[in-house]
Order: C-alpha cells, then structure tokens, then sequence
C-alpha cells in the first residue's frame, strides 16, 4: 500500500511538471497560452515579494507559460514583448534549468527549446538555495544583438541590466498573481552559467531567478 501510494504521488509530480522525469533536456516543449488571472495589478503589487524557500511541488505548465510570458513574452502585433527594450531590439534571452535539463524560451512560439548536454542548476548561481527550487531562471543578455551604432560593450551590459530589472519585476508581479516565488538574485557565477547553457562569448549572464511555490 505505501509503494502504491509512493507511485501515486510520482506520477502527480510528473503530471504537474512540464519537464517530463526522462527528458534530460532533448526535448522541446509546447507551453500554453496564458489565461487571465484573478488578481489585479494592484494585489499584485501589495503580494510581491522574494522567496527563498520554495515547497519540492515543480511549477505547472500553465503557471511556468504564465510566467515566461509575462517577462517577455509577445502581447501585440509585430513581435511586440511584455517588458521594453532599447531600440526595439530583443537581446534578452531566458533559460529555464530544471533536474531534467535546460531550455531556452522561445517568445514567438511561446514553448521552450532544449538545450543538449546542459548543466545542473547548482552550476548558474553562488547561492545554494537558488538550486534547491524546482527551477530556474537564467536572464542572458546577448550584446551581439545590439544595433551596431552601440560600440561600447559597457554601454550594451549597462541598458541590458536595466532592461533585465523589467524583465524581473514582470516575473515578480505574476509569480505573485498565480501564488508561486521567486527572487531577484544577482549572485550568477558567470564561469558555471557559461558552461552549463554552452553560451557564446557575446552571451552574458545577468541574473537568476529561482521559481517554486513558497514552503509554508
């Protein structure tokens, strides 16, 4: 009986999980269009707060589509995104790392790609609580993507931070509106995050986000 119910509650955990136990991160996967939340900006904003210890239940596919949207998601026609960015360019990219692999948001299609042969999640931050979540959210800036009349590599990691703080509080506001966590950690080791997501040398690490549903 308690082996049956040890089964259960695994299979429950994998149901929820849009990372499927066996994928080691080969496989892509379809996120769905995000719905209408009960809360108003208003909550919202009164709700938001960091996490720093979240529950071992993973994020829905619903709840983690919800929430890649609302970073940087499109919302109009055109190609138009959730959070601004300089010179209507998209050099923001958003990596998910779960226990079974890592994916790269794609906006457009509104899924995640696999990334092969990625790392763990304890590779990307220098805080250990960041990888006890059930993921996490890598924010990379590609400054190759800058229009060319931006010479100065500093000038394109400063208006790419800027931009990652509205990308974050985007995260924040519907982490919050949906009753999940999560939390702005500037703590990335660049080195670890590099290797693990196979970054090019334009690619930058900003920041890392855990997600989860706060512990009690």
């Amino acid at each position: 009986m308690k082996r049956l119910l040890i089964i259960l509650c695994m299979a429950a955990l994998t149901a929820a999980s849009p990372f499927p136990a066996d994928a080691q991160g080969t496989s892509d996967i379809a996120l769905k269009k995000p719905a209408a939340t009960k809360m108003d900006l208003t909550d919202a904003l009164g709700a938001r707060r960091s996490t720093r210890a979240f529950t071992a239940t993973p994020l829905s596919n619903d709840d983690l589509g919800a929430i890649l949207w609302a970073a940087n998601g499109v919302n109009r026609a055109g190609g138009k995104r959730t959070s601004p960015t300089a010179y209507g360019r998209h050099y923001m990219k958003l990596y998910i790392i779960s226990d079974a692999g890592a994916h790269l948001y794609d906006p457009e299609a509104h899924r995640l790609t696999a990334v092969p042969n990625a790392g763990a999640k304890k590779d990307v931050a220098t805080q250990g609580y960041v990888s006890r979540a059930p993921l996490v959210l890598v924010i990379v800036a590609d400054l190759g993507r800058f229009p060319l009349f931006v010479t100065g590599r500093e000038d394109r990691i400063r208006i790419a931070h800027a931009t990652a703080g509205c990308l974050a509080q985007n995260v924040y506001l519907m982490a919050a509106a949906l009753k999940a966590g999560t939390c702005f950690v500037a703590g990335v080791d660049e080195k670890g995050a590099r290797k693990a997501l196979h970054l090019s040398k334009d690619e930058l690490p900003l920041y890392v986000m855990p997600l989860g549903y706060p512990a009690k």
